[in-house]
């Protein structure tokens, strides 16, 4: 019996030294195909709350919204004090996923189609999915890296831009450099998606 053990460890060891491990682009890719073949049946779904949860459910394994919380916050060029920061980043994550959502809703994709993937180190690989509607489409390179618990996705490329940018860039436009109209504006997009939410 114990030199049973012994062999199958030894054959397990040996297994993973010749690569039969998962590589990064498998991770990434099994990563991408499933938030878009779950961001498909989720858009699926009639009713708006359970669509919008669905879709919330969708990417939270899949998406490190505090890797892209950050990334937005980086370039929004407001400085956060240490005491703020967690609430300015709620409120940036928030904003976020609420813009994600809706543009997803928008798009109402019935199919995602995974493209060629590009491993730009061990630990960062760029997914191509593509998000077909009836109408229209989102054509978007998935920045996937490995984190400690395991591949995320921390920002999508659409035509080359970036999206940590673009929500930035909406973002220091509303706040002008100012940390006290951010939250004001954060906390207002929140209070109107509550009261939207409500009335329906």
């Amino acid at each position: 019996m114990r030199r049973t053990m012994i062999l199958t460890a030894f054959i397990l060891g040996f297994s993973s030294t010749l690569g039969f491990a998962e590589e990064p682009t498998d991770a990434a890719k099994r990563i991408v195909q499933e938030l878009g073949e779950q961001t498909v049946a989720a858009a699926k779904i009639e009713d708006k709350d359970a669509r919008r949860k669905s879709l919330a459910v969708a990417a939270t394994p899949a998406m490190d919204f505090n890797a892209i919380g950050a990334g937005v916050l980086a370039h929004t060029g407001v400085k956060v004090p240490t005491g703020m920061q967690a609430e300015v980043m709620d409120g940036v994550i928030n904003y976020v996923a609420r813009q994600i959502i809706g543009e997803i809703e928008r798009i109402r994709p019935e199919q995602a189609k995974v493209g060629a993937s590009t491993a730009k180190s061990d630990q960062e690989v760029r997914v191509g999915m593509l998000l077909a509607g009836v109408k229209d489409q989102i054509d978007a390179d998935w920045v996937v890296k490995k984190q400690s618990e395991g591949w995320r996705v921390t920002d999508v490329m659409v035509a080359g831009n970036s999206l940590t940018a673009h929500f930035g860039g909406q973002l220091s436009r509303r706040a002008r450099g100012e940390l006290e109209q951010l939250v004001e504006f954060l906390r207002a997009e929140t209070k109107r998606e509550r009261v939207a939410a409500l009335a329906q």
